[in-house]
């Protein structure tokens, strides 16, 4: 008797590990084609007739589902955004971005009571799924219920602890709610847990410059240069900072330094015209 427990228990921990084993085998499978897809679509996402040539070959992408129904929605045509999205929930439904699609969708054509009720819905067949968490906590930030969005986005840290968001809107609403040391505390412990994320730096020094510590705020931008030199967006907002905090002689060094680090960027073309302006030429003497 005691041979045949043993022989029916190994024969269950094989099955088990046959069963994983395949499911992470097709699942690595299947994030390599979808890789692939998004290097074949790269060439021409904004083009319905490209889209529509790769999901004749991939018909349940989400890759690609998901770029068919942004281009109906960036032209604005909500009718055939909400067929597209049905079409993505129907092909891909496991998909989180199939509902957040519908969800957005929804909020654009003015229909909030359906939205949330479409959240509502998806946060309960997807209860751990970050990009489902995030909006059901950006819900409670819409409705200004402080106290509800920042358990929520403890969830959205719960389940998902590299994303940024769950730190640094969670202190936004900690701020809304009258809680700047637990704000600042949340993205201390950010910091912590994302070093190599330069969003998470950013993040810092935004609520610093929020509740108006513009010397810490100018403090983050530079630990953020310094760990993410390639980053432009250290150089552009840590020069504002500088402004802000009254040391707009620094700011104007900055944002020249910026200007010769990233020449081409549009945005600090645009600061270094308000930030530094070319002196006049001087007047020649009669």
């Amino acid at each position: 008797m005691l041979v045949l427990v043993v022989a029916i228990l190994a024969l269950l921990i094989w099955a088990a590990f046959f069963f994983f084993s395949y499911r992470r085998i097709k699942s690595t499978g299947a994030k390599g084609h979808e890789d692939d897809l998004q290097f074949e679509l790269d060439a021409a996402p904004w083009s319905d007739r490209h889209v529509e040539s790769l999901l004749a070959r991939s018909p349940d992408s989400p890759v690609l589902l998901r770029q068919y129904v942004a281009n109906a929605i960036e032209r604005n045509d909500l009718p055939e955004a909400r067929r597209r999205a049905d079409l993505f929930i129907a092909r891909a439904p496991r998909s989180p971005h199939a509902r957040l699609a519908r969800i957005d969708i929804l909020r654009r054509a003015g229909r909030e009571e359906e939205a949330v009720a479409e959240l509502r819905k998806a946060i309960r067949r997807m209860p751990r799924d970050p990009g489902i968490l995030v909006a059901w906590a950006r819900e409670a930030v819409r409705t200004q219920d402080w106290a509800e969005a920042s358990r929520r986005f403890a969830r959205v840290r719960q389940h998902a602890p590299t994303y940024v968001a769950g730190y640094h809107e969670a202190a936004d609403a900690l701020i809304n709610d009258g809680r700047p040391d637990e704000a600042e505390a949340m993205m201390t412990e950010g910091t912590r847990r994302l070093p190599e994320d330069w969003m998470m730096w950013q993040a810092a020094a935004w609520v610093a410059d929020r509740l108006g510590n513009h010397d810490e705020a100018v403090r983050r931008w530079e630990a953020m240069r310094t760990r993410f030199p390639g980053e432009p967006s250290g150089f552009l907002e840590g020069a504002e900072a500088l402004k802000r905090a009254g040391r707009g002689e620094e700011a104007v060094v900055l944002i020249r330094q910026a200007h010769d680090f990233f020449p081409g960027d549009k945005a600090i073309v645009e600061a270094v015209a308000r930030l530094a302006p070319p002196e006049p030429p001087e007047t020649a003497a009669p």
